[in-house]
């Protein structure tokens, strides 16, 4: 153990790498519950659907027809959405790691390193638009998903800190510069 106090000590980069496996957790945990998606609600939206139905037969048939398309339809959609926000999450993961395993010397492993954290910040991104899609689509509790997105973002403001802090090693590196894009 350190003999300076965890409030003096300055920030691990790579408590990043810990806060991407804490959302990977409860994310796991949301998909094995199926992204919150339950039966009652399900029921619940069966019936606002059909509540402009008068008659009585009618409705409990439409109900029936909705209940078999709609089950398919979500249990598919589940599926498919287990494994894109389980790839966005180890995305952000493989992408945070192989940042910080290039210490750059050369202006190329500095562009390369910065790389990178661009694309775990895009995966972040990614993330937090599936999460927010699946939450639209799915009879589930939206409020489950708050604190993983808020989470995702915390992580994006962080990730995004470590990059600018990468700012130190210009002045020590080798090689040429490559022009950006825009640069004339």
């Amino acid at each position: 153990m350190s003999d300076i106090p965890k409030s003096e000590r300055s920030e691990s980069p790579l408590r990043a790498q810990h806060m991407i496996y804490n959302i990977r957790k409860r994310i796991t945990a949301e998909l094995m519950a199926t992204f919150g998606y339950s039966q009652k609600r399900f029921e619940k939206h069966i019936k606002a659907v059909t509540a402009y139905v008068v008659n009585e037969e009618e409705r409990e048939e439409l109900a029936a027809k909705i209940r078999e398309q709609e089950e398919d339809f979500n249990l598919w959609f589940i599926q498919q959405e287990r494994a894109r926000v389980l790839t966005f999450c180890q995305d952000i993961s493989v992408h945070m790691r192989a940042a910080n395993t290039i210490w750059p010397d050369y202006w190329s492993e500095y562009e390369e390193r910065r790389l990178q954290w661009d694309k775990a910040m895009e995966c972040c991104n990614m993330l937090q638009d599936e999460l927010q899609y699946i939450a639209e689509v799915l009879p589930a509790d939206k409020n489950k998903y708050t604190g993983i997105v808020l989470e995702i973002e915390h992580l994006f403001n962080t990730i995004k800190s470590l990059r600018q802090s990468d700012n130190r090693f210009k002045k020590h590196l080798k090689g040429p510069k490559r022009k950006a894009a825009g640069d004339s």
